[in-house]
């Protein structure tokens, strides 16, 4: 059994579907989210986030909901 390898750039459509939001909402996301990585453009009409910089701005905040150490 072969893994699937982790591509390290991802679509809009991936960023929303891992989220769980439509793409509309990913917009506005990132309309409203400074924080929220930004895409660029690889070639005209594709534009992709690196998955590390997603990941690390879904760890962070993550890391910001939990509860403060008593």
């Amino acid at each position: 059994m072969t893994e699937r390898a982790i591509s390290q750039f991802m679509r809009k459509q991936a960023v929303a579907f891992e989220l769980g939001v439509s793409r509309h909402t990913l917009t506005r996301m990132l309309k409203r989210d400074p924080s929220f990585p930004r895409f660029f453009e690889i070639t005209p009409g594709i534009t992709v986030i690196a998955r590390a910089d997603f990941d690390r701005w879904l760890l962070e905040k993550r890391l910001k909901s939990l509860p403060a150490p008593a």
